[in-house]
C-alpha cells in the first residue's frame, strides 16, 4: 500500500478509536485492537486490553471534542507502523483542555490493521 494512502488509513483508524460510539462497543473495540495490546496511559499506568472491555464509560462523551495534529507515520516493516501525533482534548462542559503526545504501534493482520501498542505522555 502506497506511504500516503496508508498514512490516511491508520489516521482513520486512530480517529475512530476517539469517537465515542466506538469507545463504548466492545466489538468496535475489538476490531481496532489487538488482542494482547498494551497501552501505558497518560496518567503513568500501564493497560492491558481484555476482549470485552469498553472505554470512558463513566464519562459523557458527548461534550469531549478531540482533535489529532501533526499526524505522521513510519513503516517499520511491511506489515507493521508507527503513529506519532499530538491529541488535544477539549471538555466543553468543563471549559478544559489538555493535549498529549500519542504514539501508536499498529499490525497488520490477516489484512486488518489493529493497534498493538500506544502511549500517550502529557504535554503543554
Amino acid at each position: 500500500m502506497e506511504k500516503t494512502i496508508l498514512e490516511k488509513h491508520i489516521f482513520d483508524l486512530e480517529q475512530s478509536l476517539l469517537q465515542p460510539e466506538v469507545r463504548q462497543s466492545s466489538e468496535k473495540i475489538a476490531e481496532l485492537l489487538s488482542d494482547d495490546f498494551c497501552e501505558f496511559c497518560s496518567s503513568g499506568n500501564i493497560y492491558l486490553y481484555n476482549k470485552g472491555d469498553i472505554f470512558d464509560t463513566d464519562r459523557n462523551l458527548s461534550v469531549i471534542d478531540w482533535k489529532i495534529k501533526d499526524f505522521s507515520i513510519r513503516i517499520l516493516a511491511n506489515d507493521v507502523v508507527l503513529a506519532t501525533y499530538k491529541a488535544i482534548k477539549y471538555n466543553r462542559e468543563q471549559k478544559k483542555m489538555v493535549s498529549s503526545l500519542r504514539s501508536s504501534i499498529w499490525k497488520c493482520f490477516d489484512g486488518n490493521w489493529k493497534m498493538v501498542f500506544h502511549q500517550g505522555t502529557p504535554t503543554e
